[in-house]
Protein backbone atom coordinates (compact mmCIF):
# COMPACT_ATOMS: atom_id res chain seq x y z
CA UNK A 1 0.00 0.00 0.00
CA UNK A 2 1.15 3.53 -1.07
CA UNK A 3 0.62 7.18 0.52
CA UNK A 4 -1.91 7.31 -2.32
CA UNK A 5 -3.98 4.49 -1.31
CA UNK A 6 -7.57 4.56 -1.78
CA UNK A 7 -10.03 3.91 1.23
CA UNK A 8 -13.92 4.50 1.69
CA UNK A 9 -14.98 4.51 5.11
CA UNK A 10 -18.95 3.42 5.41
CA UNK A 11 -21.46 5.29 8.07
CA UNK A 12 -25.38 4.97 8.68
CA UNK A 13 -26.82 7.37 5.66
CA UNK A 14 -27.32 11.08 7.04
CA UNK A 15 -24.30 10.49 9.01
CA UNK A 16 -21.83 11.13 5.81
CA UNK A 17 -20.95 14.98 6.46
CA UNK A 18 -20.03 14.15 10.34
CA UNK A 19 -17.62 11.17 9.06
CA UNK A 20 -15.92 13.43 6.59
CA UNK A 21 -14.91 15.97 9.45
CA UNK A 22 -13.77 13.06 11.07
CA UNK A 23 -11.60 12.19 8.20
CA UNK A 24 -10.15 15.57 7.89
CA UNK A 25 -9.12 15.59 11.44
CA UNK A 26 -7.01 12.79 10.91
CA UNK A 27 -5.64 14.66 8.22
CA UNK A 28 -6.96 12.57 5.40
CA UNK A 29 -6.64 13.49 1.62
CA UNK A 30 -9.12 13.49 -0.82
CA UNK A 31 -11.99 13.63 1.27
CA UNK A 32 -15.22 13.25 -0.78
CA UNK A 33 -18.73 11.80 0.85
CA UNK A 34 -21.02 9.13 -0.93
CA UNK A 35 -23.86 7.78 -0.41
CA UNK A 36 -23.55 5.87 2.95
CA UNK A 37 -19.49 6.37 2.98
CA UNK A 38 -16.78 8.87 2.75
CA UNK A 39 -13.76 8.53 -0.02
CA UNK A 40 -10.39 9.29 1.36
CA UNK A 41 -6.91 8.71 0.41
CA UNK A 42 -3.73 8.10 2.65
CA UNK A 43 -1.17 5.15 3.31
CA UNK A 44 -1.27 2.56 5.29
CA UNK A 45 -0.39 4.37 9.11
CA UNK A 46 -3.83 6.76 8.19
CA UNK A 47 -5.85 3.13 7.40
CA UNK A 48 -4.56 2.04 10.66
CA UNK A 49 -5.15 5.21 12.60
CA UNK A 50 -8.64 5.84 10.98
CA UNK A 51 -9.88 2.11 12.41
CA UNK A 52 -8.40 3.22 15.59
CA UNK A 53 -10.03 6.91 15.84
CA UNK A 54 -13.03 6.92 13.84
CA UNK A 55 -16.03 7.15 15.84
CA UNK A 56 -18.46 7.41 13.07
CA UNK A 57 -17.43 5.22 10.44
CA UNK A 58 -18.62 1.38 10.21
CA UNK A 59 -15.90 -0.47 8.42
CA UNK A 60 -12.70 1.10 6.27
CA UNK A 61 -12.06 -0.33 3.17
CA UNK A 62 -8.82 -0.35 1.11
CA UNK A 63 -10.06 -0.04 -2.61
CA UNK A 64 -8.47 -2.40 -4.57
CA UNK A 65 -9.69 -2.39 -8.38
CA UNK A 66 -12.79 -1.08 -10.37
CA UNK A 67 -14.12 -2.28 -13.49
CA UNK A 68 -17.50 -1.76 -15.88
CA UNK A 69 -19.70 -5.02 -16.16
CA UNK A 70 -22.15 -5.99 -18.16
CA UNK A 71 -22.39 -9.29 -17.84
CA UNK A 72 -21.79 -11.91 -15.12
CA UNK A 73 -18.67 -12.78 -17.20
CA UNK A 74 -17.52 -9.18 -17.03
CA UNK A 75 -17.58 -9.61 -12.69
CA UNK A 76 -15.47 -12.72 -12.69
CA UNK A 77 -12.75 -11.50 -15.29
CA UNK A 78 -12.83 -8.33 -13.68
CA UNK A 79 -11.95 -9.57 -10.12
CA UNK A 80 -9.81 -12.23 -11.68
CA UNK A 81 -7.51 -9.38 -13.26
CA UNK A 82 -7.13 -8.67 -9.16
CA UNK A 83 -3.37 -9.37 -8.04
CA UNK A 84 -4.73 -11.24 -4.81
CA UNK A 85 -1.51 -13.05 -4.48
CA UNK A 86 -0.26 -9.55 -3.18
CA UNK A 87 -3.22 -10.00 -0.17
CA UNK A 88 -3.56 -13.78 0.25
CA UNK A 89 -1.57 -16.46 0.81
CA UNK A 90 -2.86 -20.41 0.17
CA UNK A 91 -2.36 -20.44 4.21
CA UNK A 92 -4.70 -17.97 4.90
CA UNK A 93 -8.83 -18.01 4.70
CA UNK A 94 -11.00 -15.51 2.79
CA UNK A 95 -14.74 -14.68 2.48
CA UNK A 96 -16.68 -12.35 0.03
CA UNK A 97 -19.66 -10.34 0.67
CA UNK A 98 -21.67 -8.40 -2.33
CA UNK A 99 -23.95 -5.35 -2.58
CA UNK A 100 -25.64 -4.37 -5.01
CA UNK A 101 -27.05 -5.06 -8.70
CA UNK A 102 -25.25 -5.06 -12.20
CA UNK A 103 -26.60 -6.42 -15.86
CA UNK A 104 -26.64 -9.95 -14.89
CA UNK A 105 -25.70 -10.09 -11.07
CA UNK A 106 -29.25 -9.63 -9.48
CA UNK A 107 -28.31 -11.42 -6.37
CA UNK A 108 -25.55 -10.31 -3.60
CA UNK A 109 -25.32 -14.11 -2.92
CA UNK A 110 -24.42 -15.08 -6.66
CA UNK A 111 -21.99 -11.94 -7.45
CA UNK A 112 -19.98 -13.08 -3.93
CA UNK A 113 -19.79 -16.66 -5.56
CA UNK A 114 -18.36 -15.30 -8.68
CA UNK A 115 -15.60 -13.03 -6.92
CA UNK A 116 -15.23 -16.43 -4.90
CA UNK A 117 -14.47 -18.32 -7.94
CA UNK A 118 -12.57 -15.71 -9.58
CA UNK A 119 -10.30 -15.39 -6.36
CA UNK A 120 -9.75 -18.98 -5.90
CA UNK A 121 -8.74 -19.68 -9.77
CA UNK A 122 -6.25 -16.93 -9.88
CA UNK A 123 -4.15 -17.97 -6.47
CA UNK A 124 -4.16 -21.39 -7.99
CA UNK A 125 -2.69 -20.50 -11.15
CA UNK A 126 -0.39 -18.00 -9.25
CA UNK A 127 0.20 -19.85 -6.13
CA UNK A 128 -0.45 -23.52 -7.05
CA UNK A 129 -3.13 -23.42 -4.00
CA UNK A 130 -5.97 -21.86 -3.17
CA UNK A 131 -6.90 -20.42 0.42
CA UNK A 132 -10.16 -21.85 2.22
CA UNK A 133 -13.04 -20.03 2.48
CA UNK A 134 -14.26 -19.16 5.98
CA UNK A 135 -17.25 -17.00 6.09
CA UNK A 136 -17.87 -16.74 10.00
CA UNK A 137 -14.47 -15.43 11.04
CA UNK A 138 -12.23 -15.08 7.97
CA UNK A 139 -8.09 -13.76 7.79
CA UNK A 140 -9.18 -11.41 4.86
CA UNK A 141 -12.54 -10.38 4.27
CA UNK A 142 -13.36 -9.16 0.52
CA UNK A 143 -16.35 -6.71 -0.13
CA UNK A 144 -17.96 -5.85 -3.71
CA UNK A 145 -19.75 -3.03 -4.00
CA UNK A 146 -21.79 -3.13 -7.65
CA UNK A 147 -23.32 0.16 -8.54
CA UNK A 148 -25.44 0.23 -11.67
CA UNK A 149 -22.88 -0.45 -14.59
CA UNK A 150 -19.97 -0.90 -12.22
CA UNK A 151 -18.19 -2.99 -9.49
CA UNK A 152 -15.58 -2.07 -6.82
CA UNK A 153 -13.29 -4.60 -4.84
CA UNK A 154 -11.99 -4.08 -1.52
CA UNK A 155 -10.46 -5.83 1.35
CA UNK A 156 -11.77 -4.77 4.98
CA UNK A 157 -9.26 -3.43 7.05
CA UNK A 158 -11.64 -3.28 9.80
CA UNK A 159 -12.85 -7.02 10.21
CA UNK A 160 -15.98 -6.85 12.68
CA UNK A 161 -18.30 -3.88 12.16
CA UNK A 162 -16.74 -0.62 14.00
CA UNK A 163 -19.52 -0.03 16.41
CA UNK A 164 -18.61 -2.89 18.28
CA UNK A 165 -16.20 -1.44 21.08
CA UNK A 166 -16.14 -4.48 22.92
CA UNK A 167 -17.69 -3.34 26.06
CA UNK A 168 -21.27 -3.99 25.49
CA UNK A 169 -21.80 -6.31 28.28
CA UNK A 170 -25.37 -6.92 28.35
CA UNK A 171 -28.05 -7.39 25.59
CA UNK A 172 -31.15 -5.13 25.21
CA UNK A 173 -33.88 -4.59 23.15
CA UNK A 174 -33.35 -1.99 20.15
CA UNK A 175 -30.25 -0.87 21.27
CA UNK A 176 -28.77 2.47 19.40
CA UNK A 177 -25.64 1.42 17.34
CA UNK A 178 -22.31 3.20 18.95
CA UNK A 179 -21.71 4.57 15.98
CA UNK A 180 -24.70 6.40 15.11
CA UNK A 181 -24.54 7.78 18.79
CA UNK A 182 -21.57 8.86 18.40
CA UNK A 183 -22.49 11.23 14.55
CA UNK A 184 -25.37 12.03 17.24
CA UNK A 185 -22.47 13.42 19.56
CA UNK A 186 -20.39 15.43 17.10
CA UNK A 187 -23.25 16.64 15.50
CA UNK A 188 -24.43 17.98 18.15
CA UNK A 189 -22.24 20.84 18.91
CA UNK A 190 -21.51 19.85 22.30
CA UNK A 191 -18.51 21.37 23.81
CA UNK A 192 -17.18 18.57 26.24
CA UNK A 193 -16.93 21.27 28.72
CA UNK A 194 -20.74 22.08 29.25
CA UNK A 195 -23.04 19.52 31.06
CA UNK A 196 -24.84 16.78 28.99
CA UNK A 197 -27.62 14.92 30.22
CA UNK A 198 -29.45 11.52 28.49
CA UNK A 199 -33.09 11.21 30.19
CA UNK A 200 -33.61 8.07 28.05
CA UNK A 201 -30.45 5.84 28.03
CA UNK A 202 -31.50 2.57 27.85
CA UNK A 203 -28.08 0.30 27.88
CA UNK A 204 -26.11 3.77 28.16
CA UNK A 205 -24.59 4.49 24.40
CA UNK A 206 -24.95 8.03 23.90
CA UNK A 207 -23.96 9.18 27.43
CA UNK A 208 -20.96 6.57 26.67
CA UNK A 209 -19.76 7.86 23.43
CA UNK A 210 -20.25 11.52 24.55
CA UNK A 211 -17.54 10.01 27.56
CA UNK A 212 -14.92 8.59 25.89
CA UNK A 213 -15.10 11.38 23.11
CA UNK A 214 -14.59 13.70 26.29
CA UNK A 215 -11.52 11.61 27.59
CA UNK A 216 -9.93 11.73 23.86
CA UNK A 217 -10.27 7.43 24.73
CA UNK A 218 -9.71 6.38 20.87
CA UNK A 219 -12.61 3.92 20.36
CA UNK A 220 -11.08 1.03 18.70
CA UNK A 221 -8.13 0.80 21.53
CA UNK A 222 -10.43 -2.15 23.70
CA UNK A 223 -10.35 -4.49 20.32
CA UNK A 224 -8.09 -5.60 17.16
CA UNK A 225 -8.64 -5.50 13.45
CA UNK A 226 -9.07 -7.20 10.07
CA UNK A 227 -5.53 -5.97 9.17
CA UNK A 228 -4.25 -7.45 11.69
CA UNK A 229 -4.42 -10.53 10.03
CA UNK A 230 -3.68 -9.86 6.58
CA UNK A 231 -0.49 -11.93 5.51
CA UNK A 232 0.98 -8.54 4.50
CA UNK A 233 0.74 -7.85 8.28
CA UNK A 234 4.45 -8.15 9.46
CA UNK A 235 6.75 -7.22 12.26
CA UNK A 236 7.22 -3.56 10.65
CA UNK A 237 3.51 -3.46 10.64
CA UNK A 238 3.01 -4.94 14.34
CA UNK A 239 5.94 -1.63 15.98
CA UNK A 240 3.58 0.88 13.67
CA UNK A 241 0.83 -0.41 15.38
CA UNK A 242 1.69 -0.70 18.49
CA UNK A 243 3.56 2.82 18.46
CA UNK A 244 -0.43 4.33 17.13
CA UNK A 245 -2.14 2.13 20.11
CA UNK A 246 0.53 3.84 22.80
CA UNK A 247 0.22 7.55 21.69
CA UNK A 248 -3.89 6.60 21.99
CA UNK A 249 -2.84 5.90 25.52
CA UNK A 250 -0.57 8.70 26.16
CA UNK A 251 -3.78 11.14 24.86
CA UNK A 252 -6.30 9.13 27.22
CA UNK A 253 -3.91 9.50 30.07
CA UNK A 254 -3.43 13.49 29.66
CA UNK A 255 -6.96 13.72 29.19
CA UNK A 256 -7.48 12.54 32.74
CA UNK A 257 -5.46 14.82 34.39
CA UNK A 258 -8.13 17.35 33.33
CA UNK A 259 -11.77 17.47 35.25
CA UNK A 260 -14.53 16.15 32.71
CA UNK A 261 -18.02 17.58 31.99
CA UNK A 262 -20.73 16.43 33.75
CA UNK A 263 -22.29 13.26 31.73
CA UNK A 264 -25.44 12.39 33.11
CA UNK A 265 -27.40 9.00 32.17
CA UNK A 266 -30.74 7.97 33.03
CA UNK A 267 -33.86 5.50 32.78
CA UNK A 268 -36.87 4.92 34.38
CA UNK A 269 -36.08 1.29 33.74
CA UNK A 270 -33.91 -0.28 36.47
CA UNK A 271 -32.87 -2.92 34.36
CA UNK A 272 -31.67 -0.36 31.74
CA UNK A 273 -30.09 2.24 33.84
CA UNK A 274 -28.51 -1.11 35.56
CA UNK A 275 -26.88 -1.84 32.27
CA UNK A 276 -25.89 1.68 31.76
CA UNK A 277 -23.89 1.43 34.50
CA UNK A 278 -22.18 -1.82 33.71
CA UNK A 279 -21.29 -0.49 30.01
CA UNK A 280 -19.64 2.78 31.05
CA UNK A 281 -17.64 0.79 33.46
CA UNK A 282 -16.89 -1.72 30.83
CA UNK A 283 -16.08 1.20 28.48
CA UNK A 284 -13.39 2.66 30.67
CA UNK A 285 -15.73 5.41 31.44
CA UNK A 286 -17.65 4.51 34.51
CA UNK A 287 -15.96 7.68 36.79
CA UNK A 288 -17.00 10.34 33.95
CA UNK A 289 -20.79 9.00 33.72
CA UNK A 290 -23.55 9.39 36.43
CA UNK A 291 -26.19 6.75 35.96
CA UNK A 292 -29.55 6.92 37.92
CA UNK A 293 -33.31 5.44 37.56
CA UNK A 294 -35.38 8.67 36.81
CA UNK A 295 -38.34 9.06 34.77
CA UNK A 296 -37.64 11.63 31.99
CA UNK A 297 -41.17 12.91 32.27
CA UNK A 298 -40.20 14.62 35.14
CA UNK A 299 -36.62 15.84 34.09
CA UNK A 300 -34.69 18.06 36.60
CA UNK A 301 -31.90 20.09 34.83
CA UNK A 302 -29.07 19.62 37.30
CA UNK A 303 -27.20 23.08 35.92
CA UNK A 304 -27.98 26.16 34.73
CA UNK A 305 -27.42 25.71 31.26
CA UNK A 306 -26.37 22.77 29.42
CA UNK A 307 -27.38 20.03 26.51
CA UNK A 308 -29.80 16.95 26.87
CA UNK A 309 -29.63 14.67 23.68
CA UNK A 310 -31.53 11.34 23.45
CA UNK A 311 -33.64 8.58 21.63
CA UNK A 312 -37.21 8.65 22.79
CA UNK A 313 -39.04 5.39 21.28
CA UNK A 314 -40.52 5.26 17.93
CA UNK A 315 -43.49 3.37 18.02
CA UNK A 316 -42.09 0.55 16.06
CA UNK A 317 -40.06 -2.41 17.95
CA UNK A 318 -41.14 -0.69 21.00
CA UNK A 319 -44.33 0.62 20.81
CA UNK A 320 -46.21 1.02 23.78
CA UNK A 321 -49.87 1.80 21.89
CA UNK A 322 -50.53 5.16 20.05
CA UNK A 323 -52.59 7.21 22.48
CA UNK A 324 -49.79 6.38 25.22
CA UNK A 325 -46.98 7.12 22.63
CA UNK A 326 -48.67 10.66 21.95
CA UNK A 327 -48.99 11.48 26.05
CA UNK A 328 -45.08 10.30 26.44
CA UNK A 329 -44.38 12.80 23.62
CA UNK A 330 -46.15 15.67 24.97
CA UNK A 331 -44.92 14.73 28.53
CA UNK A 332 -41.44 14.69 26.95
CA UNK A 333 -41.65 18.22 24.99
CA UNK A 334 -42.75 19.95 28.02
CA UNK A 335 -39.90 18.06 30.38
CA UNK A 336 -36.91 18.06 27.77
CA UNK A 337 -36.59 21.40 26.82
CA UNK A 338 -35.57 23.28 29.91
CA UNK A 339 -34.39 26.94 30.13
CA UNK A 340 -30.48 27.05 28.95
CA UNK A 341 -30.50 23.77 27.80
CA UNK A 342 -30.36 22.79 23.97
CA UNK A 343 -32.34 19.84 23.02
CA UNK A 344 -30.48 16.94 20.64
CA UNK A 345 -33.72 14.31 19.87
CA UNK A 346 -33.41 11.67 17.03
CA UNK A 347 -36.94 11.04 15.99
CA UNK A 348 -38.19 8.46 14.35
CA UNK A 349 -41.88 9.53 14.39
CA UNK A 350 -43.09 12.85 13.18
CA UNK A 351 -45.30 12.78 16.06
CA UNK A 352 -42.47 13.48 18.04
CA UNK A 353 -41.47 16.67 16.26
CA UNK A 354 -44.97 17.77 16.29
CA UNK A 355 -45.16 17.39 19.76
CA UNK A 356 -42.16 19.45 20.77
CA UNK A 357 -43.71 22.03 18.76
CA UNK A 358 -41.64 25.27 17.73
CA UNK A 359 -39.01 24.89 14.24
CA UNK A 360 -36.28 23.09 14.89
CA UNK A 361 -32.79 25.36 14.58
CA UNK A 362 -31.12 22.32 12.80
CA UNK A 363 -32.04 19.17 11.35
CA UNK A 364 -29.98 16.14 9.39
CA UNK A 365 -32.22 13.53 7.77
CA UNK A 366 -30.57 9.95 9.00
CA UNK A 367 -31.19 6.17 9.25
CA UNK A 368 -30.70 4.52 12.70
CA UNK A 369 -30.78 0.90 10.22
CA UNK A 370 -33.77 0.35 8.43
CA UNK A 371 -35.53 3.46 9.64
CA UNK A 372 -36.08 6.87 8.33
CA UNK A 373 -35.35 9.17 10.92
CA UNK A 374 -34.17 13.03 12.00
CA UNK A 375 -31.47 14.37 14.29
CA UNK A 376 -33.12 17.47 15.82
CA UNK A 377 -32.01 20.81 17.40
CA UNK A 378 -33.70 23.01 19.76
CA UNK A 379 -31.45 26.34 20.86
CA UNK A 380 -32.59 26.76 24.20
CA UNK A 381 -35.36 28.52 24.97
CA UNK A 382 -35.80 31.66 27.19
CA UNK A 383 -36.89 31.00 30.93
Amino acid sequence: MTGGASWLATAARGTEPVLARELDALGAAGVRPTSGGVAFRGGAELGRRANLWLRTANHVLLRLAGFPIGSADDLYAGARDVRWEDHLTPRATFAVTAQGRAPGVRHSGFAALRVKDAVADRMRERRGARPDVDPRDPDVRIVLLLDGRAGTLFLDSSGVSLHRRGWRRVPTEAPLRETLAAAIVLWSGWDRRRALCDPLCGSGTIAIEAALWAADRAPGRGRSFGFQRWPSFGEAEARAWRALREEADERAAAARREEGPPIRASDRDPEAAAAAERHAGAAGVGDLVQVATADARRFAPPEASGMVICNPPYGERLAPGRRTLDALYRALARALRPAGWVTIVLSGNPALARAFRGRPAARLPLRNGALPCELLRWNPRRG
